[in-house]
């Protein structure tokens, strides 16, 4: 094939191809473009020629760009293969597939540079956009676990005092029944209830009231050991899981409670309220049954209140 017909397919494929094709010199001065060049970035072949790479590269760009640029026209690397962001005439940002590569003369010098790129903005989009729907959706997946773990909580806790609520100590209840009976140590319950609390709420308001029970559990946490539980049993009752104790030492821990209750002063709007409460508590070793033991509770409880409230009693000492 003659050269002359070589240049001219080399011209027809120069100006037909949607790859875009550009020559600068080695300082980055446009030198030839191809028309696809000029459909991506919206200069007109002479004006490309006033010109260079720098004009459109993106500010935030050009260092790495003109770093990239000066290793190769000094041969410290042969080509480049990048992904990169191109500037068009009107200000719009694109992205690119590049390639350039060094051309040389008969010397062996760099006398200009070959680049070829393809408008790849769609697919880099649709990245970018899966990339942020993905994040999105983690970001949704955490904000739904931490809602699934507030639910979660919410069914445990009673929402006004955050102590284990009736379903909860139930279940407290049945497992700590079974490990006494495989360990053969005593387990101890007591129910305890403010003494006139209706006076409280009466006097002072349904607001002052529940403030007084949101106090009053954390008292009630403080006086009990790490391995007992404390819950909020139903409006102002409280019930005590004592696992792995003797009827004495399950009596001292209520009394020290009765008596932390009877020393709190809440200060609700200048008001200074006070109360007591009065505990029943059952003790059982052998063979524990939940319904026996929370029921002989609840006996003692109501003899406390029989006697004059503010006490603490064990239906083991007691006499029906």
């Amino acid at each position: 094939m003659k050269d002359a017909d070589l240049t001219t397919i080399y011209g027809q494929i120069f100006n037909s191809t949607i790859v875009a094709i550009s020559i600068t010199d080695p300082e980055g001065n446009y030198i030839n473009v191809n028309p696809a060049w000029s459909e991506y970035l919206g200069y007109t072949a002479a004006e490309a020629m006033e010109i260079s790479v720098t004009d459109v590269t993106p500010i935030e760009d050009r260092i790495h760009s003109q770093m990239n640029f000066s290793r190769l026209v000094n041969r410290k690397i042969p080509s480049i293969r990048t992904t990169r962001r191109y500037l068009r005439k009107d200000g719009q940002v694109f992205w690119a597939d590049l390639h350039v590569t060094a051309l040389f003369d008969k010397d062996g010098e760099v006398s200009c540079t070959l680049g070829l790129f393809v408008n790849i903005d769609p697919q880099k989009k649709a990245e970018q956009n899966l990339e942020e729907t993905n994040s999105q959706l983690t970001l949704a997946n955490i904000d739904l676990q931490e809602a699934l773990e507030q639910l979660r909580i919410m069914a445990r806790k009673d929402p006004l005092t955050n102590l284990y609520n009736r379903r909860v100590l139930e279940e407290v209840i049945e497992r700590e029944i079974k490990r006494s009976f495989r360990s053969k140590r005593g387990l101890s319950v007591a129910i305890g209830d403010i003494d006139d609390f209706k006076h409280v709420n009466d006097t002072y308001g349904h607001d002052c009231g529940d403030k007084a029970l949101i106090e009053l559990s954390q008292v009630l946490r403080k006086q009990i050991r790490a391995s007992d539980t404390v819950g909020r049993w139903g409006g102002e009752e409280f019930l005590f899981i004592l696992p792995e104790t003797t009827l004495e030492g399950a009596m001292v821990v209520i009394e020290r409670i009765r008596k932390a209750v009877s020393e709190m002063r809440i200060d609700c709007c200048g008001n200074e309220i006070n109360f007591t409460m009065s505990l029943g508590l059952s003790y059982q070793i052998e063979d524990p049954q939940r319904d026996t033991i929370v029921t002989e509770a609840d006996k003692a409880l109501y003899r406390a209140k029989q006697d004059g409230k503010n006490r603490a009693y064990s239906y083991q000492e007691l006499e029906f």
